[in-house]
């Protein structure tokens, strides 16, 4: 199977970039995920509660919107 995305260059260009840095988008993705699990799960002792509170709120936050445009930082298909 093949899936081929055209542009019509330049006027698509916008579309284009989006597209040709998807991966990108990606991985800042998984790695402001990873840093937050990373930040709760290891999190010291001496952290504030409400600092521990914010990032698993940013941490569901970002899973929500994920949810609501039905994507995943699983690259399983």
């Amino acid at each position: 199977m093949k899936a081929i995305l055209e542009f019509n260059l330049p006027e698509d260009n916008q579309d284009f970039q989006l597209a040709a840095n998807a991966m990108k988008f990606w991985s800042v993705l998984y790695e402001l995920d990873q840093d937050l699990r990373s930040k709760t799960k290891y999190a010291p002792d001496s952290l504030p509660q409400d600092k521990y509170d914010a990032y698993e709120e940013i941490r569901d936050m970002l899973y929500e919107l994920m949810r609501n445009e039905n994507i995943s930082l699983d690259m399983v298909s």
